[in-house]
């Protein structure tokens, strides 16, 4: 399933492990069976540490040395790219950062690869860190948020309490993904025949696609192969060369009214908004304009 992996898995029993060792010296309690439990909790929560530290440099040094191989450039973290991301993986946890992240072109347009981790946590003890595998391609607009799920037993089952899969007029399409999306009709002018095709064609087990701000994102749980990095680039750079001209067009002028709007807000502003070098805790919104001097203050609702 794209939301779990062995490496996920193993991160959950070594988090509760851990916790459990964690417990047993804070009391002192080694005696009898619950001691061998105690102690046992702590070697297999050591074991899983040293096995993560491992894996992870394995990992980022693949990547680097992948990076170099095609002229792509290694940046390591970058902490801004996943914050205008919403749902499932992203939002969730704490401590959530970006590693080993790769950029460059493929396909007509800006791409990126990287590992997504965060932490679940069970009171003050660290629980869980989650990883996951990012591969993502740069739309020209910001659009609605759609999500494809590669369809398995358990998406069959959720779909089915949920109700949420949209159905297209693709049997067979239907058969292998699970689409969803609060705009219908967005998913509905997005996955047209010739993106249903690509998205058949190209599906990647254990890897979902997600369409939402200016990207277009492959991911799935743990740490990804290195060799499927191609087939993963393929995958979102089609479906962004796919986007349906009337959808690019219908986002791009909504975009463009929404820049108007912005800088018409902006034209507007007191002079304590626009001034630089000035350092408070006083945010303009743009709501409740006056007729009065708005450059003197004359702005009412405007400040927080």
């Amino acid at each position: 399933m794209h939301r779990l992996s062995a490496h996920n898995v193993l991160a959950w029993i070594g988090g509760v492990a851990t916790v459990i060792a964690l417990g047993g010296l804070q009391f002192g309690y080694f005696e009898g069976p619950v001691g061998v439990i105690i102690i046992a909790c702590g070697v297999l929560a050591a074991s899983y540490f040293i096995f993560d530290k491992v894996r992870a440099h394995q990992h980022s040094t693949a990547i680097r040395e992948f990076a170099e191989r095609h002229g792509w450039k290694y940046t390591g973290h970058a902490p801004g790219i996943t914050t205008r991301l919403n749902g499932f993986p992203f939002g969730v946890g704490t401590h959530r950062h970006v590693d080993d992240c790769i950029t460059g072109r493929y396909g007509g347009f800006d791409c990126s690869h990287f590992t997504y981790r965060f932490e679940y946590r069970m009171g003050q003890d660290r629980a869980a860190e989650q990883v996951f595998t990012m591969t993502v391609a740069t739309l020209e607009v910001p659009v609605d948020r759609l999500d494809l799920v590669p369809e398995d037993g358990a998406s069959r089952i959720m779909s089915a309490i949920t109700g949420t899969d949209i159905d297209l007029e693709s049997a067979e399409f239907n058969r292998s993904w699970r689409l969803m999306s609060p705009n219908k009709r967005f998913a509905v002018d997005v996955v047209d025949p010739r993106m249903m095709e690509h998205l058949l064609r190209y599906r990647l087990p254990g890897v979902a696609v997600r369409i939402e701000s200016s990207y277009v994102i492959a991911w799935s749980a743990g740490y990804g192969m290195l060799e499927d990095i191609v087939a993963r680039l393929n995958l979102v750079t089609g479906i962004a060369s796919r986007m349906p001209a009337h959808v690019v067009r219908r986002f791009s002028e909504l975009d463009e009214q929404r820049r108007q709007e912005e800088a018409e807000r902006w034209a507007a502003a007191p002079s304590w908004a626009t001034q630089p070098g000035v350092l408070n805790s006083r945010t303009y919104t743009g709501i409740d304009v006056s007729g009065d001097d708005d450059r003197d203050g004359g702005v009412k609702g405007r400040k927080r």
